[in-house]
């Protein structure tokens, strides 16, 4: 686990994508990451113990995918003092995470909107602009219909 997750880094380095992307990119791996060191943590420390419903590395990946999410499903829970601070650290983990992703969309969003405003703003200059010019266009027309109509 620890040399793929080099080789993201490396990876990362080489290859430069736009800052959003990267930020998708660690998170994504973060969270794939922590997913798998939880589970193989909480069914270490759950395995063998008394009344334990984590046994194997399947239950392991479950509970840790529905403990990061924060679903609780509740079929699977750590049952030793071990396990339920493993269970602490991947909810902390995983409510983290959410926030990252959702603070990106959030920005996403907000650059858009920006970007419209931007815009929006722009083209009413242009267009006071032109309504300017046109008016003085008219005023202009009007003095020189007057200058050079009979009288």
């Amino acid at each position: 686990m620890l040399r793929a997750l080099l080789l993201v880094q490396v990876v990362a380095e080489r290859v430069r994508l736009p800052l959003r992307v990267r930020a998708v990119v660690y998170v994504g791996g973060t969270a794939v990451f922590l997913g798998l060191v939880g589970s193989v943590a909480v069914l270490d420390v759950e395995r063998g113990a008394p009344d334990a419903n984590i046994e194997t590395i399947g239950d392991a990946l479950w509970w840790s995918l529905v403990t990061m999410t924060t679903v609780g499903y509740g079929d699977r829970f750590p049952v030793t003092g071990e396990g339920r601070l493993v269970a602490a650290g991947l909810m902390i983990a995983g409510i983290a995470l959410l926030g990252v992703v959702t603070a990106a969309i959030a920005s996403w969003f907000v650059e858009r909107f920006e970007r419209t405003a931007a815009a929006d703003r722009r083209t009413e200059a242009e267009l006071a602009q032109v309504t300017a010019e046109l008016v003085e266009l008219r005023r202009t027309v009007a003095e020189l219909s007057a200058r050079l109509a009979p009288r």
